[in-house]
């Protein structure tokens, strides 16, 4: 059986980024055609899919793949000391009336995350279902953020992609990632068992607060920045289940 990854048709630097490093890998990706539908005879071969995340549930069903990410309200129930924020998870109806606030949709799809002097001042609020669950979290600045690829408990690769109010993928300093490691390793001995073996988590500093976590994210839809392809690829595939 061959280890096929099916990778989204949409060109992105990402994927093709993860094309050239799969070169020397035991995997063969493949981006089949532009009908996100996988044809039969490749379909049992296909291990892993990389892509949007409306596409990558659609070739999970068709090879009977499980994409595996955290429970939806997960972050929720991070304890504050590594959250450095209040988070709450509820429905949207729950937060109408609230001022000054991040929020998230739990399923990445209804609406774009941000920060919101109203809630009803989202794009399109009138449209949203009220029932939809969201994440809310008081509003914080962040001075760093950083994507981590991680499988088993280990950092494979990790890049930041946010400075300061700008995007930026320059290496973290000596400092910044015995810090980020540091954090890490002491979140994930209280955490680990609720995350999936492999997964994207977000860290990053807060002002005035320190290292915090940010949000976990599933791996097979992720953005790399700047991480190693080859390492992000091997946690993408392990991010992913056959049946």
């Amino acid at each position: 059986m061959k280890n096929i990854v099916a990778l989204s048709p949409m060109y992105t630097e990402d994927s093709n980024n993860l094309k050239k490093a799969s070169i020397n890998s035991p995997y063969e990706l493949n981006r089949f055609n532009a009908k996100w539908n996988v044809p039969e005879e490749f379909r049992e071969d296909v291990i892993a899919v990389y892509g949007e995340d409306i596409y990558a549930e659609i070739v999970a069903e068709q090879c009977n793949l499980t994409l595996t990410k955290p429970e939806d309200d997960w972050l929720s129930k991070i304890s504050e000391d590594f959250v450095k924020r209040k988070i709450r998870y509820g429905h949207l109806k729950e937060f109408v009336d609230e001022e000054n606030i991040f929020i998230k949709c739990s399923d990445f799809k209804s609406f774009k995350a941000g920060v919101f002097d109203k809630v009803t001042h989202i794009k399109g609020f009138d449209t949203l279902d009220l029932e939809s669950m969201v994440f809310t979290s008081e509003v914080v600045k962040w001075e760093l953020e950083v994507r981590c690829f991680v499988i088993n408990d280990e950092i494979k690769t990790h890049s930041s992609y946010w400075r300061n109010d700008l995007f930026d993928t320059a290496l973290l300093s000596e400092r910044e990632q015995k810090d980020l490691f540091e954090f890490f390793n002491n979140f994930m001995k209280q955490y680990s068992e609720t995350l999936p073996k492999a997964i994207v988590l977000d860290f990053g500093i807060i002002k005035g607060k320190g290292w915090a976590l940010i949000e976990a994210n599933p791996a097979w839809c992720s953005g790399l920045y700047a991480c190693d392809a080859e390492k992000a690829l091997e946690v993408i595939v392990g991010s992913c289940m056959k049946n």
